[in-house]
């Protein structure tokens, strides 16, 4: 018995804890499949194949913008009360016609 606790303490100091500092979810749409994910450490996010953009969030949502050309696009992540699934809300704004969309 002793010997069989002292193998479990040296096994359990061996192995390192495991701190999830990366979420991934998969967006599936009408048009798009892409994967988003949040690194919690460094406060960024990974849309797909994009470069690393900052994030804020506030209570149970995430935000953060990204732009292309002609549009400034501004996200919305709720995350579910397990954080297994959430909602993506994806609102833009033309910078010329001044339309959004």
């Amino acid at each position: 018995m002793r010997y069989l606790f002292t193998i479990s303490v040296l096994i359990l100091s061996i192995i390192p804890s495991a701190n999830a500092e990366t979420w991934k979810y998969f967006c599936t749409g009408e048009v798009n499949q892409f994967f988003i994910s949040f690194d919690t450490k460094k406060k960024t996010i990974i849309t797909g194949n994009s470069n690393p953009k900052k994030y804020w969030f506030k209570n149970n949502y995430s935000f953060w913008h990204s732009a292309s050309e002609y549009s400034v696009y501004e996200y919305t992540f709720k995350k579910s009360y397990n954080r297994l699934s959430g909602i993506l809300k994806v609102k833009s704004h033309h910078l010329v016609t001044s339309q959004e969309e």
